[in-house]
């Protein structure tokens, strides 16, 4: 069978989705080290620093790129599978089996999903487009070799509305119930529960992707908010 017949197989196409969601973890961390930078009282400097060195590093730049191809994938074929899955189960059960089957959080994820991709979408407007294409303001630091894109002023300016703290805080707790079904899922799909690692995958499933991550994201626009 060839690589392009397997993906289009529904085994093919959960493999592809939790290897893009297993990328797609590694980024949000590396995002909230670097987002947590906007609290420091340094006038932006760790902030701003961190922003140009991630938007103007070639390499950076093309995994980047790599990153939102790898976001457009995994959203393409989750709606694949959600589709196919519900195509082949056509007749509603005519008593909901609940947890019998599926929990919670694995009937909500078409949802949280799309609540996500939508912030995502506002989120890239707001920030990215702006740095590399909108008109910011530079501010010059000690010991830094030129002026840098001052974006710490611009995500103070963008959370100075509670509008969009609200909407942040809601996309927080989306991506919240989505990482801890789409870790575990992640985890079956390539075999790598075990009696022995149950307990720490769970942990990490829960606490670390769906409890530390997006609480430390959703403090970011609230303390700039209140600050």
């Amino acid at each position: 069978m060839k690589w392009s017949q397997f993906f289009n197989t529904s085994i093919g196409k959960k493999l592809l989705v939790g290897a893009t969601g297993f990328f797609l973890c590694s980024f949000v961390l590396v995002h909230l080290a670097g987002n947590l930078q906007l609290l420091k009282d340094d006038d932006g400097k760790a902030f701003n620093t961190y922003a140009a060195f991630m938007g103007h590093n070639s390499l950076i730049q093309f995994i980047a790129w790599g990153l939102k191809i790898v976001i457009l994938l995994h959203a393409y074929v989750a709606i694949q599978l959600t589709f196919s899955n519900r195509a082949a189960r056509p007749v509603k059960y005519a008593v909901n089996p609940g947890n019998q089957t599926s929990s919670w959080f694995s009937r909500q994820m078409a949802i949280m999903g799309s609540i996500l991709f939508i912030f995502i979408v506002i989120h890239l407007v707001q920030f990215w487009g702006q740095f590399h294409y909108g008109q910011i303001s530079t501010k010059t630091y000690e010991g830094v070799a030129e002026p840098l894109k001052d974006l710490y002023w611009l995500s103070y300016d963008v959370f100075k509305h509670g509008l969009f703290v609200v909407i942040y805080v809601i996309a927080m707790i989306a991506l919240s119930f989505h990482l801890i079904h789409g870790f575990k899922s992640a985890c079956q799909t390539f075999g790598l529960n075990h009696k022995k690692y149950n307990g720490l995958l769970s942990f990490i499933g829960i606490w670390v992707f769906g409890v530390a991550i997006p609480i430390g994201f959703a403090i970011i626009p609230v303390v700039i908010y209140f600050k």
